[in-house]
């Protein structure tokens, strides 16, 4: 039996989905505060349901050498699923970069808690995968999502247009 993927922070447990979540990650995914810097989150009903089961199923693949995951993000003192965070491929960057994307629901945003998941889920990975660094894409107007990473340490490389034609600040974080 495999061991099973994630971490605890003071605040939070980053897990591994289970199907147990489909309810509370659709509710996660109506919330235009997610979807309007996430659109790709806003899937129907059915999209969602396949691609929680591909996430699952992913655990099971998982492989340090080639990072691809995505963990539940629970808030600890009161059991809810309040988002997610996880390192993966991004087919606008190179495809032997990791991008961090993470998000919180709107009730529990500025108290720490997509800081406090993005710092455990990048120290994690530098612990128990191969990767040497990590990239993160921020649209123009995140001011937020920026704020988020330089507090993680991620440091602002350049605005830098990609593949899908717009323009993203691109930060950078080494392994120490």
């Amino acid at each position: 039996m495999r061991p099973r993927l994630g971490l605890e922070t003071e605040h939070l447990l980053l897990r591994e989905f289970n199907r147990g979540d489909f309810h509370d990650l659709w509710m996660l995914t109506r919330q235009t505060e997610i979807t309007d810097i996430l659109p790709d989150w806003n899937m129907s009903e059915e999209r969602l349901r396949g691609f929680l089961e591909f996430v699952i199923s992913s655990y099971d693949r998982f492989h340090p050498g080639d990072v691809r995951i995505l963990l539940a993000v629970e808030h600890k003192q009161d059991g809810r699923l309040i988002g997610w965070c996880g390192v993966f491929p991004n087919d606008k960057l190179p495809p032997e970069e990791r991008e961090l994307a993470y998000a919180i629901s709107k009730d529990y945003r500025n108290r720490g808690y997509t800081t406090e998941a993005a710092k455990g889920m990048v120290s994690y990975l530098f612990n128990h995968s191969s990767l040497e660094q990590i990239v993160a894409i921020v649209r123009p107007f995140n001011g937020a999502s920026r704020r988020i990473l330089e507090k993680c340490g991620f440091v602002h490389q350049r605005l830098a247009r990609l593949s899908d034609g717009e323009d993203y600040h691109y930060y950078l974080l080494y392994k120490e």
